[in-house]
């Protein structure tokens, strides 16, 4: 048969011969040697074969034992292990008419009669990562790993990015072995690594990593096998010494993969050229059930482990490791593919439905109006239909009409970005902070302060100075109900209420006595310097430089969240504040910190309007519109990220801006429909579930996980 045709199963005849090379060890090692066997047997019993086998003594012998087989007229051969891969790789070219399958390695080019089945092992590992940093009391891990192949390199490089993935203080420690035969070597490594802090040792090297758990259980540290349920094999059905203190197993289906690849082969489907890779979404790897452990992994532990295994089918989490043990560079665009983009349809869509519904009040008013005056229908359908086009006109016009409308849709919504990145933060805390309002007048007050107390001083000095005393105002007016809840519990939702009244009647009080400026006719404070206000970007449009402030906030907020070790912590606690105290986090902190981040943002939009506005440029009583509150609804609409922070402030904005010429061009319509259009966009975010059900788009809990505690999530 010529070397180019792929080799299918179709054109044998009488019974078949399905041999099996073991690698070096043997097949009842527990081993992936025993699970390709079994997988072997169980589809010859099922479809009448005769099988053989070899067990390999040194891998020396691995060429000469295929060749025995290829002699016993054996109408397929499966290798076990990337050795042995590697001989199949030269033998197979020579023996075109004999089907091969491999496992754990896939020759390259591909070859018309091999058939190769890999394992996702970085996911695996992956998982046993991320259930180790989960009970780790040290934040120190060990691996003992055994020959430097790819797919313990994936256990291994896995391994750790799970564990960094859940805890990013995490420290993995470890050490390569060239056998997957020497317990002792691996007991040995075992006692060095836990001399060395680590609490939790993971062995992925065959007889070698099991060598290595199994000392680490005796001595009392927590273990996790790998390949299969080490329950079973290494600790004999729980019966062997350290036993309980085997917490799962990364587990590889190889039974499963071999009896596919045979049973294709009983079927006459078995073709060559094929590479069948078996992971987190066929179920092809995963983690063993924790046996005597169970109740040392609580039910917070298990949902995380969850929440990641539903990641890793979904493709929304990714292990960072190649096919070869490579480390993958994570770009923009894998981002972008692995995003949950019906997620966005549903923001889209929530727009539009609310827009469309507010169309649907204005026609309809109208025309009850008007049907009531007498008039006929087809003058009313006319009437109605213009209504709603000056109405929207005017709204898009009064939005983005002119480069001033634009200028003064951008000017509005950027306190929005400032107030929306408070309250988001807050909710990836899990905490849901409504006294933006409160921390927004705070800020505005230090700022006001010193800029009008403080003179002499240069821009440079004097306008930082300004903006740092606005950001501490509203910190520490937001860190007070934060120390709150994590000292009494007392809710969150409350206090800042109650903080937010405080707020705007202490400004209201300091504005109208004490810091009235008694020379102007209203109710203000003395203007801030000129050293204090804001650069005007493009002065006859009244565009300020505290919109590139607003901007860099949002990066800043991006990077503190998902960059640093602070920001994982917050993240961890509002995912889950059991599961972060479990792991270590001080959860109280964390309440007080987020908090205090934004109060911070908060007090940021307070500076932008007293130092930012030519028409403000000092405080008055009342001086928000309700920034703080419709931040609430810019945070549910960007779905707490703060780079849909940016969109959904320039929304809120525009709306809020073209407001104004949507009434004077549809004079029969309140200004409140605005206020209408507003409340349904958040409605439809709050129950997504609404605009999945009008659109058929797919619901939340059909492959698609939800892991919130607070509002916003």
């Amino acid at each position: 048969m010529p070397l180019g045709n792929d080799v299918s199963s179709e054109s044998i005849t009488g019974k078949l011969r399905v041999g099996l090379i073991a690698d070096v060890g043997k097949i009842d090692d527990g081993t992936f040697n025993q699970y390709a066997y079994e997988g072997m047997i169980r589809a010859a019993q099922e479809f009448d074969m005769d099988t053989t086998y070899i067990e390999s003594a040194r891998p020396e012998d691995s060429e000469g034992n295929i060749l025995v087989l290829i002699e016993g007229d054996c109408h397929l051969i499966v290798t076990a292990g990337p050795g042995l891969g590697l001989v199949v790789e030269r033998v197979a070219k020579d023996h075109p008419d004999v089907r091969f399958v491999t496992v754990d390695f896939a020759p390259s080019p591909p070859l018309p009669n091999v058939m190769s089945l890999l394992f996702a092992e970085d996911q695996a590992g992956f998982l046993a990562g991320a259930l180790a940093a989960l009970i780790t009391q040290s934040n120190v891990l060990g691996v003992v790993a055994g020959d430097e192949v790819p797919p313990v390199i994936q256990f291994r490089k896995g391994f750790t990015n799970g564990a960094r993935h859940v805890n990013p203080r995490v420290k993995v420690l470890g050490e390569y072995i060239e056998s997957f035969t020497d317990p002792e070597k691996g007991r040995s490594v075992a006692m060095s690594l836990i001399d060395d802090g680590a609490d939790v040792i993971f062995g992925a090297g065959g007889q070698t990593g099991s060598g290595g758990i199994k000392g680490a259980a005796e001595q009392g540290v927590w273990v996790i096998g790998v390949d299969q349920d080490e329950w079973h094999t290494t600790f004999d059905n729980g019966e062997a010494s350290g036993a309980d203190r085997l917490l799962s197993s990364a587990v590889k289906q190889v039974d499963n993969a071999v009896y596919a690849a045979v049973r294709s082969l009983a079927e006459g489907k078995f073709a060559g050229r094929q590479t069948v890779t078996f992971n987190a979404r066929n179920d092809g790897v995963g983690l063993a059930p924790h046996h005597a452990a169970e109740a040392s992994a609580p039910a917070e532990v298990q949902d995380e482990i969850d929440r990641i295994a539903a990641g890793l089918r979904e493709g929304t989490i990714r292990t960072g490791v190649g096919p070869t043990g490579e480390d993958l560079v994570v770009t923009f665009w894998d981002q972008l593919r692995t995003w949950d983009w019906t997620e966005l349809a549903v923001l889209v869509l929530a727009v539009f439905t609310a827009v469309v519904i507010g169309a649907l009040i204005i026609w309809f008013t109208r025309a009850s109006e008007l049907r009531g005056e007498g008039m006929p229908w087809n003058q009313v359908i006319s009437h109605a239909n213009s209504l709603v086009r000056a109405a929207y006109g005017g709204l898009f016009e009064g939005a983005f009409g002119s480069p001033q409308a634009l200028a003064n849709t951008l000017i509005y919504s950027t306190p929005y970005i400032f107030a929306g990145l408070a309250v988001a933060l807050g909710f990836q805390c899990g905490l849901f902070n409504i006294g933006a309002e409160g921390q927004l007048y705070m800020g505005a007050l230090a700022a006001t302060v010193v800029g009008f107390t403080v003179t002499g001083l240069p821009i440079y000095i004097h306008l930082p100075m300004c903006v740092v005393a606005g950001a501490l105002g509203g910190a520490i007016w937001g860190a007070i109900p934060g120390l709150i809840k994590a000292t009494t519990g007392a809710h969150e939702v409350i206090n800042t209420i109650m903080m937010n009244y405080i707020a705007v009647k202490t400004v209201d009080y300091l504005v109208k006595n004490p810091l009235r400026d008694l020379t102007a006719s209203l109710d203000r404070t003395p203007f801030v310097a000129e050293t204090a206000r804001f650069p005007l970007l493009f002065p006859k449009l009244g565009v300020h430089s505290a919109v590139l402030l607003a901007i860099a906030a949002i990066f800043f907020v991006w990077w503190f969240l998902f960059k640093t070790t602070w920001g994982f912590e917050i993240r961890t606690v509002g995912a889950n504040p059991s599961a972060a105290r479990y792991a270590g986090i001080n959860v109280g902190r964390n309440f007080v910190l987020a908090m205090g981040v934004s109060g911070a943002l908060a007090g940021l939009a307070g500076v932008d309007i007293v130092l930012g506005r030519p028409s403000e440029y000092a405080l008055k009583a009342a001086f928000s519109s309700g920034f703080g509150f419709d931040s609430i609804a810019v945070a549910l609409l960007a779905k707490s990220h703060p780079f849909g922070i940016l969109p959904a402030a320039l929304l809120w904005g525009s709306m809020r801006n073209g407001a104004g010429l949507m009434q004077l061009r549809a004079q029969a319509i309140s200004i409140d429909l605005v206020n209408i259009i507003q409340g349904l966009v958040i409605m439809f975010i709050a129950a997504d579930q609404i605009i999945r059900w009008l659109y058929h788009l797919r619901r939340r809990g059909e492959g698609a996980v939800v892991f919130t505690r607070g509002w916003g999530g």
